[in-house]
């Protein structure tokens, strides 16, 4: 298995302060992903020992909550046998500790009704698992500031409860509220360069009279995410 980085300190995908994997590959390929270097499954570097070592150190702090597992997709079957060794240690060395894990699978119908029957590897992992969020990336029900998530279609699901139940158990991110109860939540779209250059100036000017009236499709300059930016791990792998 490869990995397309790690964070030392994700304050974005789970509760609290945690530290975050990214492995590499993805067959999903998710319409304006902004990890698309990690669909490739030779992405990034070899994930070994020396990572899994480097891992459990960072997580070794009082203000760390726990590990969470992105991608690339962590349940392609090739990373979920590289991710046992490590969530097993993790398990074993924070057992207080959340581990959450992002996929682009349905947690029901492709995980607990299906790869969670079918491979022993898959049960050995998910029953690790505290929380899964679980369905593909949708730009049309992206809104910017949704917790923990890049769309709303996406779901926050307890695990060892829905193992128990056999049935799938969601919990609240607690910003339901946005979308919830509306036939068209708010969103924002966020233009590429081309389309950028081809918006006039005159778009972005709202009458001070009708600021009340905005519309809700707000123009914001793009951005590009880098994965595995924030590594101090890639950037040092001597640190250990």
């Amino acid at each position: 298995m490869n990995y397309a980085g790690i964070k030392e300190v994700d304050i974005e995908d789970g509760d609290g302060v945690r530290v975050g994997i990214y492995v590499s590959g993805c067959h999903f390929h998710c319409k304006e992903c902004h990890n698309k270097e990690a669909w490739d499954f030779n992405y990034g570097k070899e994930f070994t020992e020396t990572e899994i070592d480097y891992i459990l150190q960072e997580m070794n702090h009082d203000y760390i909550s726990g590990l969470s597992i992105l991608g690339g997709e962590p349940l392609e079957l090739v990373n979920q046998k590289g991710l046992i060794p490590l969530v097993k240690e993790v398990r074993a060395k924070f057992p207080e500790k959340t581990i959450w894990l992002y996929t682009g699978y349905q947690f029901d119908k492709d995980i607990l009704f299906d790869m969670y029957i079918k491979y022993d590897f898959t049960k050995e992992l998910i029953d690790m698992i505290d929380i899964v969020v679980d369905g593909q990336f949708e730009i049309d029900k992206k809104i910017i500031d949704l917790k923990q998530r890049g769309s709303y279609n996406q779901r926050k699901i307890d695990v060892k409860q829905s193992i128990m139940q056999n049935k799938v158990i969601c919990l609240k991110f607690g910003d339901e509220y946005k979308y919830e109860d509306k036939k068209q939540p708010k969103k924002i779209f966020v233009p590429n360069n081309e389309q950028l250059e081809q918006v006039p100036v005159a778009n972005f000017e709202i009458p001070i009279e009708n600021i009340d009236q905005a519309v809700e499709e707000i123009i914001i300059h793009p951005f590009e995410e880098k994965i595995a930016a924030s590594s101090n791990f890639d950037k040092n792998p001597n640190k250990l």
